[in-house]
């Protein structure tokens, strides 16, 4: 499945001379709920020679990444403590589309909600899937432009975040260095940024 700007979940793209068939869905069964992940047991049959098997799909909410400047080209980040890895993430404000939400109204929202901040200009950047093999939903990337504070931080009980403003040659100098190594984030950031690693990167 892929989704629509405004986050609809639509059938992937298929090329007529594309050798690899869809795979029938025989049954599917519910999983135990996961929180934001609702585990299902698609029962699939391989086009290709017949073979039945379990395939686990994790329906997932829509998320948003925001790439954020200000007036002088600076990026604004967030880190925070991610519990996946044990330690501190450095990020760009983001979050889950809530059932019902238009993508670009889910960024401003968690803009404002990370940061305190608003944006000037909107500009859409597409959208990917952010792991095929197992979830079924999109990350939107937008980039805002003419980012100011407007407000205070307004925090998820579950969040404790600080806001990092960043040049272009210091964040560069950090996804060398693998300081920032998120991978949804970095993939929004390629779609604004030069982000192949030079000598001279890695030595900033």
């Amino acid at each position: 499945m892929q989704a629509s700007a405004r986050g609809e979940r639509r059938l992937c793209f298929m090329d007529h001379d594309d050798p690899i068939r869809p795979w029938p869905v025989l049954k599917s069964k519910q999983g135990t709920s996961l929180g934001i992940f609702q585990p299902r047991w698609d029962h699939v049959k391989n086009p290709r020679n017949g073979h039945e098997m379990r395939a686990l799909v994790l329906e997932t909410p829509q998320w948003v990444n925001v790439v954020a400047r200000d007036e002088e080209g600076r990026f604004l980040l967030v880190r925070q403590w991610r519990f996946g890895i044990s330690g501190p993430s450095l990020e760009i404000p983001g979050g889950v589309v809530h059932a019902g939400e238009d993508p670009l109204q889910a960024g401003k929202r968690e803009l404002l909600e990370e940061t305190g901040c608003e944006a000037r200009e909107w500009i859409a950047l597409g959208s990917v899937s952010p792991n095929p093999a197992i979830h079924d939903n999109r990350c939107f990337h937008f980039l805002a432009k003419g980012v100011r504070q407007v407000t205070e931080l307004n925090l998820d009980p579950g969040e404790d975040l600080e806001s990092v403003w960043l040049t272009e040659q210091e964040l560069l100098a950090r996804i060398a260095d693998e300081r920032l190594d998120h991978a949804l984030v970095l993939s929004a950031l390629a779609r604004v940024l030069d982000l192949r690693v030079t000598d001279q990167r890695r030595q900033d």
